[in-house]
């Protein structure tokens, strides 16, 4: 049986999208960073992070779902602005 199983997993998120969001975005911390919340048999980061979430380590803010389209000049000048920054 795999655990934690993607039901369990599926409660705390509203779609499977968000959890693989959710998980990647742990998952890259966790690579980045090397700080973990839990004990865990594998050393991976995806697997830790999957873990963490599991055992409500750590939790994820829910952002605003835009309702308008963004044209490509916008796109084009967020990306513009924040190369510049870097």
């Amino acid at each position: 049986m795999i655990y934690p199983a993607i039901g369990d997993l599926m409660e705390k998120f509203k779609s499977r999208y968000s959890l693989v969001i959710g998980v990647a975005k742990r998952a890259r911390e966790i690579y980045q960073t090397g700080v973990t919340f839990t004990e865990c048999k594998s050393s991976k980061p995806v697997t830790v992070a999957v873990n963490e979430i599991a055992e409500n380590k750590v939790s994820f803010k829910e952002t605003a779902e835009r309702d308008e389209i963004i044209s490509d000049e916008e796109v084009y000048n967020k990306i513009l602005e924040e190369s510049m920054r870097n």
